[in-house]
């Protein structure tokens, strides 16, 4: 089985991209993780794997990953933006962020689809769901 940082590794290489440190850094935290990191925790996470690299070059490694299709991000709200592994790099799911605790879940990608397709039949509008959390209160809230 081959692991992230080899794909991404390889895919950059295809692009003709520098594969540097900071780039492979930022996708093996990703890979390591269910959290929802902010730029910086994978700042912080990324200097405790190579040690010498700066949060500044880790984050124009999230953005050249997320221009290449590598890595997105979603926005939380109070809670911020966090980043994935984007594409096939990753399952497919959306965000759920309760307004009473603040604690986000992951559901699954195709928990809208039904939605999305009528969306598009009916409005010719193509929605993006993974890019936002969806603001709701959590059963725990509600009890």
């Amino acid at each position: 089985m081959t692991s992230a940082v080899e794909v991404t590794a390889q895919r950059l290489r295809d692009r003709g991209e520098r594969v540097t440190p900071a780039r492979l850094a930022v996708v093996e935290v990703l890979a390591g993780t269910e959290e929802h990191l902010s730029a910086e925790q994978i700042g912080e996470r990324a200097e405790q794997l190579r040690p010498g690299i700066h949060r500044a070059t880790v984050y124009r490694a999230l953005d050249a990953l997320g221009e290449f299709g590598l890595v997105t991000h979603v926005h939380l709200g109070r809670a911020g933006t966090t980043y994935h592994l984007a594409g096939d790099l990753a399952p497919r799911h959306l965000h759920l962020r309760c307004s009473e605790c603040g604690t986000v879940y992951d559901a699954p990608g195709d928990i809208l689809e039904a939605a999305r397709r009528k969306v598009q039949r009916e409005l010719g509008f193509q929605l993006a769901p993974e890019q936002v959390a969806l603001i709701g209160v959590c059963k725990e809230c509600l009890a």
